[in-house]
């Protein structure tokens, strides 16, 4: 059932992503997913002239990231946003 689940949102997704480009609503994508089956939404994405960002964590995604025109290594950037707690003065 999870997978049936999780392909509903895959679809939805797709959808929603060429649909809004349809109807020229954005310029720019971020697409938080390792899934390829988004390979096909980014290649159309890129023929309406949409620039779409991969967030991705590798090595998971590389098909998608080679499609897209750019993309966010989320495992480095976790590490360079990582948030230090100030020691306090007791």
């Amino acid at each position: 059932m999870k997978g049936t689940e999780e392909k509903g949102v895959d679809v939805r997704m797709a959808t929603d992503m060429i649909s809004l480009a349809w109807a020229d609503n954005y310029d720019i994508a971020v697409l938080v997913s390792s899934d390829r089956d988004f390979v096909p939404v980014a290649e159309f994405l890129e023929t309406r002239g949409i620039k779409v960002i991969h967030e991705a964590f590798p090595p998971s995604g590389a098909q998608l990231t080679a499609r897209c025109w750019g993309s966010v290594n989320i495992v480095r950037l976790r590490e360079e946003c990582r948030f230090i707690w100030p020691k306090r003065n007791t």
